[in-house]
């Protein structure tokens, strides 16, 4: 078993998946858009709705564990309730994100300063203390937590929450950065605006400026800026100051602060069960890639990845180019080419099949040798023994050690056997999946900010 545990330990360390960093993942949602007190919004609720399916159908978060707070649930009480509940819940190896799209607001203090508050759906401008929810109190129910990460997302403008100056790493300089930012705990908010800010909601987008970014910035990779398939908050956090600036016409800019001197940083790692193809390219290139998928849905014809593979020569797409890479990998060693598509979970399984087969073939190899060695020694000896009872004696050796190396022989030969069906499984499997029809699966086309386009499938 000692044996194995260095293929074991390689392969696996090969594939980052959110069970890797979390035990459990939480969340808490809260859409407001009915307020009893105060103007009403129109997409608070839908964003907390779209927010709800992104983290169970991109991040891995389980339904049972998340609560979805909407218009006349969330009260004060309510809210306070579930923040405490959602908060002892979390153990240390897990995440909490919370997020709250309604109104905030912020009351100057006589003595200088500010304290921020949201507002509930029974929240009254008139009596912020009483009837809203301090951010105080809000940072002091994380700080009590056990959970090794928690994220605010407030879809809410305000100013006065206590913050502390960032200390987390840089990943551009810090061996093993996803380790550390992951090993250490995190209490980080991301605020849709300042004090003075309005929430900007549009019809023709369907949700508030700041939620219309996190849901591209998660969902379709694009806050991924390092393209390495994990987000932090930090990243997200940088992606949307930008974006939603832009779109509200410089009207508002999120902020990300930090509730606590921890370094760790809240990650987002996408599910197993998707994957992000990437390739970087020119403008026309990305042009094509989505004219090519608008002339299939045109057409109501199936798109097989098959049919993007079997492509004529030279035109080959990134799509075409990355699947090939994935057969010549694949034939290079087992697993590769899963886990290039993305498929990690069976690219290390075969990963860890043939490496533990190879390692078999490796050890039935010396066996063979070291038996056929001392088969060797004994039929010498048997052939220079001069007395009848060394005879008698090495002949019976000499019998016992031809039979063991047949046996020894034989095991190489099945290993050897075993390893060749292996790879060749392998590369049968993978086309298989390849050949696979996913038409109707999502596929979302998108490119960043460094200008590298990024095909995401849903397998």
């Amino acid at each position: 078993m000692y044996k194995f545990l260095p293929i074991l330990l390689f392969a696996y360390s090969l594939a980052i998946t959110t069970e890797d960093i979390y035990d459990n993942s939480y969340a808490l949602i809260i859409g407001i858009d009915k307020y009893e007190n105060v103007r009403s919004l129109d997409y608070a609720v839908k964003d907390a709705e779209d927010i709800q399916s992104m983290l169970m159908d991109k991040f891995n978060f389980q339904q049972d564990n998340i609560v979805l707070l909407k218009n006349e649930e969330a009260t004060k009480t309510s809210i306070l309730q579930e923040f405490s509940n959602i908060t002892k819940k979390a153990e240390s190896n897990d995440r909490v994100l919370i997020f709250f799209a309604g109104h905030g607001e912020t009351e100057d203090l006589p003595d200088g300063g500010e304290m921020g508050y949201l507002l509930p759906v029974d929240g009254n401008k008139t009596d912020l203390y009483i009837s809203s929810i301090k951010m105080d109190e809000i940072q002091t129910i994380s700080l009590r937590s056990e959970a090794k990460h928690i994220l605010y997302l407030i879809d809410a403008c305000y100013g006065g929450i206590a913050s502390v100056g960032a200390r987390s790493l840089d990943a551009n300089s810090t061996p093993d950065y996803l380790q550390k930012i992951t090993q250490y705990k995190s209490r980080q908010i991301i605020s849709a605006g300042g004090r003075g800010e309005q929430v900007i909601e549009k019809s023709e987008w369907g949700h508030s400026a700041f939620t219309k970014n996190l849901l591209s910035g998660l969902r379709d990779s694009k806050a991924d800026t390092d393209s390495d398939g994990i987000i932090t908050a930090q990243e997200l956090g940088t992606y949307l100051k930008k974006k939603v600036t832009i779109d509200s016409d410089n009207r508002q800019t999120p902020k990300t602060r930090n509730l606590s001197t921890d370094e760790g940083e809240f990650v987002f790692v996408y599910s197993e069960n998707t994957a992000v193809i990437q390739d970087k390219s020119a403008d026309e290139k990305l042009d094509y890639l989505i004219s090519e998928m608008e002339e299939l849905k045109k057409q109501n014809k199936p798109i097989a990845v098959e049919d993007q593979i079997t492509n004529d020569g030279n035109k080959l797409t990134p799509i075409q180019k990355n699947f090939h890479r994935a057969k010549y990998l694949s034939a290079i060693y087992p697993g590769l080419g899963h886990y290039y598509i993305g498929n990690r979970p069976q690219g290390v399984l075969w990963l860890i099949i043939e490496s533990a087969s190879l390692y078999g073939m490796y050890s039935s190899y010396n066996d063979y040798i070291n038996t056929k060695r001392d088969y060797r020694d004994i039929k010498n000896k048997y052939y220079e023994a001069t007395s009848f009872e060394d005879i008698i004696f090495y002949r019976a050796q000499y019998e016992i050690g031809y039979d063991n190396l047949i046996i020894e022989r034989n095991q190489l030969l099945g290993m050897a056997s075993l390893s060749a069906g292996i790879w060749i499984a392998n590369i049968w499997n993978l086309k298989r999946i390849i050949k696979k029809d996913i038409s109707g699966i999502p596929v979302n086309i998108n490119m960043n900010a460094q200008g590298i386009v990024k095909i995401t499938y849903r397998f």
